[in-house]
């Protein structure tokens, strides 16, 4: 039945196009997502998914809400009346968003731009976005969508709203290529091509943190040469065989090895990366040489939590499992300081050692660049997940490099992945931590947990995903959870026109003219933190 101006507008309640739509299913607007020029709106802060349509209107067209929620899409009857086409096609239009699961329709721009002529020329003032329950009703709407605009020609464009997001480059440091842990390309190691993606997937969740120096990592081993990655970063430690201050390397760079995997520098054009470049370093020295007994271990845990420790990592393996130890453990567990600790490299399949088999621990086996299990690799029931650590290459000596293999190369990837949490949500508990580590674990080897790799293959990323953080602060230039005197220097240094890619070479142009001047220096000021 065709409906003249008076009845048309008395059946629908007229609704220019806004931003306050009602949604239609209160049970379902939880899990809404909303991204307006490519950052998360306030409406939701959840990750964008490919469920959103994109349809530019037809000129002086309006949207409109009926008493039951169906949405009408019809022109201006202040313009043109409506004819029985428009009617039939608005129809249409309503009916193909409630059976596609439509949530939601607003206009999209809604902080009008300024320049209100330009961007009527160029339509802007007339796009909508349409949000579905999925990315497979999206396409169902975009059929229909689509079929109406041929027929009733409201629509001049109906297509998806494409998903992406920050574009995470690769830190300029020139051993990252073999840094297959953190990313992996498929480099071969050993002479044997890598599995692409068999990493840590670091790298979306450096665009949030690449660590805080509010956080502190107590690493118990053998000692720590002043390697020029990390050493501005060593706090003063303690030797707890030689009851000394005295935390030089013990055991042929073990220890150094191990803190160059974890807290590397990138970004600083020298040697590697590691998993948290800012986070401070608390040596404690557990061994004289490369061996000592649990008691030493014991000590240098409560040592450590006394001192402030976030993290402990332990990159060691004892076979008794005493009594003291465990007491240590559950000392540090109780002020919650979250402990890392590798299963051992005695091969057995019921064999993960202490302290990584006490439950307070997050025990770490090893796998490959393929994703595979380390052969040595001590698994058992007490393993809960797995990160790179056969041949990892990170630091020796004090300006050295070198491959390694061993669980205890693999334990401070998860040391560095509680870290970088922890920079992001201080408030996290111990239990609040592991279960975002363990619940987002890629599994790798039969599915569900298994012997060898627990849950599976460390994933940073999904896991800093997990705990919704805080955007970062516009300001917050290295990353490092502060706008301070670092980021200040950022800006003197990169002062001027900027060379190239503007996003990857030039990161301190916050505003993205390609300059870095005084309007970069000001919104450092603005958000300043010290």
């Amino acid at each position: 039945m065709f409906l003249e101006g008076a009845q048309q507008r008395s059946l629908l309640e007229p609704i220019r196009m806004r931003s306050d739509l009602r949604h239609l299913a209160a049970a379902t607007a939880a899990s809404m997502t909303f991204c307006v020029a490519g950052t998360l709106a306030a409406d939701s802060d959840r990750t964008p998914v490919e469920n959103r349509l994109m349809v530019r209107l037809a000129a002086d067209t309006l949207v409109r809400v009926d008493v039951e929620g169906g949405f009408w899409i019809l022109p201006d009857p202040t313009v043109r009346r409506w004819s029985f086409a428009d009617v039939v096609g608005a129809k249409r239009v309503r009916d193909g968003l409630r059976r596609a699961g439509v949530e939601d329709m607003r206009q999209r721009f809604q902080v009008r731009p300024a320049k209100t002529r330009l961007a009527a020329d160029f339509g802007l003032d007339r796009w909508v976005s349409i949000d579905c329950v999925d990315a497979a009703a999206a396409a169902e709407a975009l059929s229909d969508l689509s079929l109406v605009r041929e027929v009733g020609q409201v629509f001049e464009v109906v297509e998806p709203d494409g998903v992406g997001g920050v574009a995470a480059s690769p830190p300029d440091d020139p051993g990252f290529s073999f840094q297959y842990g953190l990313r992996n390309f498929g480099q071969a190691i050993g002479g044997v091509a890598g599995q692409v993606g068999s990493d840590v997937g670091v790298l979306p969740a450096w665009d949030w943190s690449i660590g805080s120096p509010d956080i502190t990592i107590a690493v118990l081993d053998s000692g720590f040469d002043q390697h020029e990655e990390f050493s501005s970063r060593l706090l003063p430690g303690r030797n707890v065989p030689d009851q000394t201050t005295d935390v030089a390397d013990e055991c042929s760079s073990h220890g150094t090895h191990v803190a160059g995997i974890l807290a590397a520098e990138g970004g600083n054009g020298v040697g590697i990366a590691g998993v948290t470049w800012r986070t401070r370093i608390l040596p404690v020295v557990v061994t004289d040489g490369c061996s000592g007994f649990e008691s030493w271990v014991a000590e240098g845990i409560v040592w450590a939590v006394d001192q402030g420790a976030d993290v402990i990592n332990m990159s060691l393996q004892y076979s008794a499992g005493g009594t003291p130890l465990a007491d240590a453990v559950a000392y540090a567990h109780a002020a919650g300081v979250v402990q890392v600790a590798s299963t051992g490299n005695t091969g057995g399949l019921d064999d993960v050692q202490a302290p990584a088999r006490f439950p307070e621990t997050i025990a770490v086996a090893a796998t490959d660049h393929r994703d595979l299990p380390w052969s040595a690799s001590s698994g058992g029931p007490e393993v809960d997940l797995a990160a790179p650590g056969y041949l990892v290459y990170a630091c020796l000596g004090e300006s050295n490099y070198g491959y390694r293999s061993g669980t205890s190369m693999a334990a401070p990837f998860v040391s560095g992945a509680a870290a970088i949490l922890k920079s992001l949500r201080p408030e996290l508990g111990v239990e609040e931590i592991r279960t975002a580590l363990l619940e987002n674990a890629q599994d790798v080897a039969a599915v569900g947990f298994d012997v060898r790799t627990g849950v599976g293959r460390l994933d940073i990323s999904a896991a800093v995903a997990s705990i919704d953080p805080p955007a970062p602060a516009l300001g917050d230039i290295d990353r490092d959870g502060r706008v301070d005197g670092r980021d200040f220097g950022e800006i003197l240094v990169g002062w001027g026109p900027c060379p190239d890619d503007c996003e990857v070479v030039c990161p301190a142009d916050l505003n993205g003219d390609c300059r870095v001047d005084g309007i970069d220096l000001g919104l450092i000021l603005q958000g300043w933190t010290g």
